[in-house]
């Protein structure tokens, strides 16, 4: 979503270093850009509509040399009114004296606005953004960080800020509250501040991560951190500059390359945490796992994510015996929930920055629940605020339809469940075989991106006809469907539903007929023979059927092979076949595959 980025000149001119860090940010969504520069009494201000390219096209015509001290830059995906150079930020004053940007939403900025207008103040945009700098030109102090520290308790909701003025050319105020902000550095003692860690790769290899409530008051070339009113320290830690470098290499779109990807991917997570010789398990996590006793599993994400936690609440109640719940983080918030000393919550986040996991986290943390997280990004808020965790160590990902996140996610997550059912007594016999077959799960994933894809890639072709599709699953396969389904509407922007492949008669079956395909997932396990029933209710209405198995037993219009493997492990197999399909159908349509329109790569606005 959003993205904000400040930086002060030392060695590398000023508006490079902005476009690089905004095309870096391209890939989590927006729909306009801008950009402010600052020397002395002079600020620029320069905005586009649209794409980088567009705003990189207009710097083309104006001047920023090395005069000019400081810049920041903003990428938005509106909220507060529609896109328009208006609306774009930067952001100012009446006087053009304070500039900023703003990342989150001002839940109060009408009342706010309400209150300056009838002080006199006007506005040009519609944005809660302009507000916040009209309160600090009616809050003026005799420094920039006093006049910010006035302002802050007049806000309510969540906000990243980076403010410089005209008045106080030596200074520039940095605030986190509820969204991320981290400061960078390097040995040319250059700063930045990054709504974005990945985006400072090349720029800086040392950060510090600020705090929800710590503002940043920069002087000169000196900063201080205050909390609460109170100065404070913080460490600055060593980032690996490499770990956050994305490449396309050969790959039309980084989204295939992800996909290809996925068998390291998952070598990785279980690398140094499953011996698969011995049939061990290991890791820090499990140590603090073993402390708790744990009755009920509470899983809480945002759709890729939660789909993942459907699939784990499979696994934890079949392989390990224990209740599991499955919240949508957005809505757990309004629910008045118990928290039980048996309780373990856990949240899963690719960015570890997702608005609605962090802020049911926060509810669970205030009532004394014990939080696990499960997250890529190692610097991230829910790594950082949660009990325990593992990380699924899928390395960066550029397309905003996540695809080895996700299936680093499903590894991470059987580690887990197969270790407490270890520890709960699962047969050691049923325990070894589960092991035994994972270790083949990257070597399968192979075969079906190498000898199947050119089969998958031809019926996407032929899809593409079509307007309107079912997913079905059934038990493990359900949730594949559902995030099958979720990827083909991301990127090819045709409507797909999921379904529970039984629910069919309860009213989906009315739309089949031979205008809308179904894709049914169908491996040769314990549901097989209901799914060739419901193959069957299908073909009854003249319905087409795609069918990915790996069972002679059933053939559909459309056949996808995949390999056999242990009845729990599907899941790895089948969702890769539903992202090939998902992307070959959207490249034959000329989508914009790795940005699909209106979406984001992590939403951190509600």
């Amino acid at each position: 979503m959003c993205g904000i980025f400040w930086y002060k000149w030392k060695t590398h001119n000023i508006k490079d270093v902005l476009l690089t860090w905004l095309k870096r940010l391209e890939y989590r969504g927006y729909d306009s850009a801008g950009m402010a520069f600052l020397k002395k009494w002079e600020v620029k201000v320069v905005k586009a509509l649209g794409k980088v390219a567009n705003l990189e096209e207009k710097l083309r015509n104006i001047t920023i040399d090395n005069s000019f001290e400081a810049g920041m830059a903003h990428t938005r995906w509106a909220t507060h009114g529609g896109v328009t150079l208006e609306n774009t930020h930067p952001h100012w004053d009446s006087g053009q004296s304070i500039f900023l940007v703003h990342n989150w939403i001002i839940e109060n900025f009408k009342e706010l606005k309400q209150e300056l207008t009838k002080k006199g103040y006007s506005f040009y945009s519609q944005t809660d953004t302009e507000v916040i700098a009209k309160l600090l030109e009616d809050n003026k102090k005799d420094t920039l960080l006093k006049t910010v520290e006035s302002v802050l308790p007049l806000l309510e909701g969540a906000y990243a800020l980076l403010i410089f003025s005209k008045d106080f050319p030596d200074e520039m105020v940095a605030v986190r509250f509820g969204s991320p902000l981290v400061i960078g550095f390097n040995d040319q003692k250059e700063i930045f501040f990054s709504s974005d860690t990945q985006a400072l790769a090349g720029f800086a290899d040392k950060v510090i991560f600020l705090d929800d409530g710590d503002v940043v008051g920069v002087k000169g070339n000196d900063f201080v951190i205050k909390s609460n009113g109170k100065l404070i320290s913080k460490a600055i830690e060593k980032i690996d500059v490499e770990s956050l470098k994305a490449e396309k290499w050969d790959f039309p779109h980084y989204m295939l390359k992800e996909i290809f990807e996925q068998p390291e991917v998952l070598k990785n997570v279980f690398r140094g945490r499953v011996d698969f010789k011995s049939k061990t398990l290991h890791a820090d996590a499990f140590r603090e796992l073993d402390k708790l006793d744990i009755q009920r599993i509470v899983f809480i994400a945002s759709w890729t994510s939660y789909h993942a936690w459907i699939v784990a609440a499979r696994w934890f109640e079949d392989l390990v015996g224990l209740d599991t719940g499955v919240e949508i983080g957005s809505e757990f918030v309004y629910k008045n929930f118990k928290v039980k000393p048996t309780d373990l919550y856990v949240f899963i986040s690719q960015s570890g920055e997702t608005a609605d996991s962090i802020e049911a986290l926060k509810l669970v943390q205030a009532k004394g629940g014990k939080t696990f997280g499960i997250v890529n990004v190692v610097w991230s808020t829910i790594a950082r605020v949660t009990d325990m965790g593992m990380f699924t160590r899928a390395g960066t990902e550029v397309g905003v339809a996540s695809t080895k996140a996700f299936v680093a996610q499903l590894g991470t997550l059987l580690l887990v469940a197969l270790y407490l059912a270890y520890k709960n007594g699962i047969a050691k016999p049923e325990f070894d075989k589960i092991i035994e077959d994972l270790a083949a799960i990257p070597t399968k994933i192979e075969e079906i991106l190498y000898r199947e894809n050119a089969n998958i890639k031809d019926i996407a072709y032929q899809l593409v006809d079509y307007y309107n599709f079912f997913f079905l699953g059934r038990h493990y396969q359900l949730p594949i469907a559902m995030e099958g389904s979720l990827k083909f509407k991301e990127i090819t922007y045709l409507h797909s539903e999921a379904y529970p492949a039984w629910e069919l008669k309860h009213g989906p079956l009315a739309l089949i007929d031979e205008k809308n395909p179904s894709i049914l997932i169908a491996p040769n396990d314990l549901m097989l023979e209901h799914n060739i029933s419901t193959l069957e209710e299908v073909r009854a209405r003249k319905g087409k059927v795609v069918v990915i198995t790996d069972s002679q037993a059933i053939k559909g219009d459309w056949n996808i092979k995949i390999p056999s493997t242990n009845r729990f492990l599907y899941p790895f197999l089948t969702v890769v076949v539903s992202q090939l399909l998902a992307y070959h159908a959207a490249q034959k349509l000329w989508r914009e595959i790795d940005k699909p329109r209106n979406l984001a790569k992590s939403v951190t606005v509600k």
